[in-house]
């Protein structure tokens, strides 16, 4: 008994503790930050065609758009410190994102509510990157269009600019005229952004060349943007067959307003876009569907806003399809 009770009165033996992380314990990749500057230098080209098109007004709309986004992503970091740093220039592409779609004669104060709705509440209020539900650029643009609509008028914005072209938004006169109104625009010019839209949404040539960069480099699947094409320019073959004298052929849905931005930078967004390959397809599908949808039966004339948003609600149930495990039995 005294051998045991003094086995007992003993100090347990020193354990070496494993120390288990919440994997990947190992990985070779880019840090956010990167992958936000990437994306900064995919939307340089449409930027230089924006500034070479509209000038000083254009430099106004990206720096306002930055500057702002910035400063709020530095003030909410103060009041609620997270582990969304400023520093990973997430709140610099977000800016840029909701610039291209700004109208260009917008003014401060817009921009700021803008920025505000985007990253107080689109990036921040949810928890930052990787949390937020829905893309904060466009929820921004959303509560901008439903609150200031007449402000938010490409056509009046771009009244003035001497440009030899038809000066009212392509997809506008298609709401008024029907498919008749595809005659007034040039394919060309509708290529290189010589048409109303917002500040360099409408630069498709520019933004596609930005869009097979981030593909290039594997920061976006090539899956989203192809199912998006897909089912964008379906239906709205299957629309214009149906009924050629009230829907446009499906070139000239692709070509006008932000139609190829949606489909490469919008849609692509890491947070809300799903994870695997067969949901991402089927995500582009159904966001390219109800474009168009959009498009041709409600009074909205893009309808990138209200097409994207319920896109981002379907991502969830998307990701539920699992990839098949190889290898494994009864999972």
């Amino acid at each position: 008994m005294k051998e045991i009770q003094s086995f007992q009165q003993q100090s347990p033996p020193e354990t070496h503790m494993l120390d288990v992380a919440v994997g990947p314990h190992y990985r070779l990749g880019s840090g956010l930050a990167e992958i936000y500057q990437r994306w900064v230098v995919a939307l340089v080209p449409a930027m230089l065609a924006s500034v070479y098109y509209f000038g000083p007004a254009a430099v106004r709309i990206f720096g306002l758009c930055v500057l702002f986004s910035v400063l709020i992503d530095l003030v909410s970091e103060k009041l609620a410190p997270s582990r969304d740093l400023t520093s990973n220039w997430s709140s610099v592409s977000l800016g840029l994102l909701l610039a291209f779609m700004m109208p260009l004669n917008a003014s401060w104060w817009l921009v700021l509510i803008g920025c505000l709705v985007m990253i107080g509440i689109g990036k921040k209020f949810f928890g930052g990157v990787g949390a937020y539900p829905a893309q904060p650029a466009v929820l921004a643009l959303a509560v901008l269009h439903l609150s200031w609509p007449a402000r938010m008028d490409h056509t009046a914005a771009l009244k003035d600019l001497d440009w030899s072209v038809t000066m009212v938004e392509p997809l506008r006169l298609l709401k008024s005229m029907g498919a008749g109104a595809e005659s007034y625009y040039s394919s060309l010019d509708l290529l290189v952004g010589r048409q109303i839209a917002g500040t360099a949404e409408g630069m498709v040539l520019f933004i596609l060349i930005g869009g097979i960069f981030l593909l290039a480099l594997r920061e976006i699947q090539w899956q989203l943007p192809a199912g998006f094409l897909i089912g964008l320019l379906t239906t709205a073959a299957l629309l214009h067959k149906t009924n050629p004298e009230l829907f446009a052929s499906p070139a000239f849905y692709l070509l006008s307003g932000g139609t190829v931005f949606m489909g490469f930078f919008l849609l692509t967004d890491h947070t809300t876009s799903p994870v695997n390959k067969l949901p991402l397809f089927l995500y582009g599908v159904l966001a390219g569907v109800l474009l168009i949808l959009v498009r041709g039966y409600s009074k909205h004339v893009d309808g990138i806003v209200f097409a994207v948003l319920l896109a981002n609600l379907c991502a969830p149930l998307l990701d539920m399809i699992k990839p098949k495990v190889k290898g494994a039995k009864n999972v």
